[in-house]
C-alpha cells in the first residue's frame, strides 16, 4: 500500500507572494497571502520511497490516483486556519512557558511559588506572550512521574489567579485537565498527545477545549534511550493523522487541534534538525502547527563546547526557520527576545 505526502516548496514572501498568487503561479500557505509556495515535493511511501518536485501547475497532469491525494493535501495546506480560543492564527502566537515545578530542565524552582508565578505571568504577557502555558510536572529527559494530587497542588491555584490571561495547562493526566479547565484553563497541552492516560481522549472530546497534541516517542524517563524511526517526518505525520481521526470519531472539532512534532521528545539530533527544516510538511494535516525548540539539548549538541546556558541564539534560529515555513505557534521561555525576532521577521516578510 502506498501513502502520499505533500510538502510546500519554493516559498515566497510579501508583495512577491501576493503577486505570484494573483498570477496563479503560487498558492498561499494557511490562507496567508504574504506567504506562498510555487512548487511541491510529493513523497510516495511504499516499499521504497519516491520523491518528486513539481510546479503547482503541473499537478493536473499527475496520474488520477496520485492527483486525488495531492489535491486533498493541497486543500489542507492552503486553507485559512480559524481562531483558537480567540487567538488569531494569521499572526504568530507565543506560548510562554511557566513551569511551577522544582525540577524542570531549564527553569525548575524559579517560579514554583504563587507570587513568583503570578509575577512571571504578568511579565510574559507584557513581553508579548499570547498564552501562558502552565506545567506542574517536569517532562525533561529522565524525569519521574508525580502523583495527580501533587500536580494539582502545583498548578490549580496558579491557574485560578492568572485566568485573566489565555492559559493552557501542560499535563498528560485527564484528572488534571478537568480540574485545570474548571479553574480557568482554556487550552490543553499534552506532551503525550493523549497517549499517557487512557481517559484523556474521551475527556478532551467532552471538554471541547482546544488541544495541543505533542508527539513523543516513549515516556520522559526513557524517551532519549536510542530513539528510532523508519522516517521521522512521515512516521510522525502518520501518527498525527491517526490521532486526529480518533478525535474526529469522538465528534471533536478538528479546527481546535494544534500539532507539535515534539522537538527533543524521543528524538536524536538528526531527527530534530530534520523536523525543524521540513516542518512545512505538517500543513498537509490541516491543523495549526506548534514548534517548541526553546533551550533544547539539540542546540547544545550542535554547539558542543561552545554551548551557552540559555541557548538563545539556537532557539531563535529554529523559531525563524519554522516561522518562515508558516508555523503559527511557538512555545518558548525567552518571550521578549522571541517576540522581537518574530516581529522583525514579520516586517521583513511583509515587504
Amino acid at each position: 500500500m502506498q501513502k502520499i505526502y505533500v510538502r510546500p516548496m519554493s516559498l515566497s514572501y510579501g508583495s512577491n507572494a501576493t503577486s505570484l498568487i494573483k498570477l496563479k503561479k503560487a498558492l498561499p500557505i494557511c490562507g496567508n497571502k504574504k506567504l506562498a509556495f510555487s512548487n511541491v515535493e510529493i513523497i510516495i511511501r511504499a516499499k521504497k520511497y519516491k520523491f518528486k518536485k513539481i510546479d503547482i501547475n503541473q499537478i493536473k497532469y499527475l496520474p488520477t490516483k496520485i492527483k486525488k491525494n495531492v489535491l486533498k493535501n493541497m486543500r489542507n495546506i492552503t486553507k485559512k486556519r480559524k481562531k483558537i480560543s480567540g487567538i488569531n492564527l494569521n499572526k504568530f502566537v507565543i506560548f510562554g512557558v511557566l513551569n511551577v515545578t522544582p525540577d524542570s530542565f531549564s527553569d525548575g524552582g524559579k517560579f514554583n511559588k504563587l507570587k513568583l508565578a503570578i509575577k512571571r505571568s504578568r511579565q510574559m504577557s507584557n513581553d508579548g506572550a499570547n498564552v501562558i502555558d502552565v506545567g506542574g510536572e517536569s517532562t525533561r529527559p529522565g524525569a519521574k512521574l508525580i502523583t495527580i494530587a501533587q500536580e494539582k497542588k502545583r498548578v490549580l491555584q496558579v491557574i485560578s489567579k492568572i485566568k485573566k490571561f489565555n492559559v493552557s495547562i501542560d499535563t498528560r493526566k485527564s484528572d488534571v485537565m478537568i480540574a485545570a479547565v474548571k479553574n480557568g484553563a482554556k487550552i490543553i497541552n499534552d506532551v503525550s498527545a493523549l497517549d499517557f492516560d487512557q481517559k484523556a481522549l474521551e475527556v478532551v472530546a467532552n471538554l471541547k477545549k482546544p488541544v495541543i497534541l505533542n508527539h513523543s516517542q516513549g515516556t520522559p524517563d526513557i524517551m532519549q534511550n536510542n530513539p528510532k524511526y523508519r522516517n521521522v517526518l512521515l512516521d510522525i505525520y502518520d501518527y498525527f493523522e491517526n490521532k486526529i481521526q480518533q478525535l474526529k470519531n469522538k465528534n471533536y472539532l478538528i479546527r481546535n487541534i494544534i500539532i507539535d512534532p515534539g522537538i527533543g521528545f524521543g528524538k536524536n539530533l538528526d531527527h530534530n534538525l530534520n523536523l525543524i527544516s521540513n516542518i512545512g510538511l505538517f500543513h498537509g494535516l490541516g491543523c495549526p502547527i506548534m514548534l517548541g525548540p526553546s533551550r533544547k539539548s539539540f542546540i547544545g549538541k550542535v554547539m558542543k563546547n561552545k554551548d551557552s546556558k540559555n541557548r538563545l541564539g539556537g532557539t531563535l534560529s529554529a523559531i525563524i526557520t519554522g516561522y518562515n515555513q508558516g508555523v503559527q505557534c511557538f512555545r518558548v521561555h525567552d518571550i521578549k527576545e522571541v517576540h522581537e525576532a518574530l516581529k522583525v521577521q514579520e516586517a521583513l516578510n511583509s515587504i
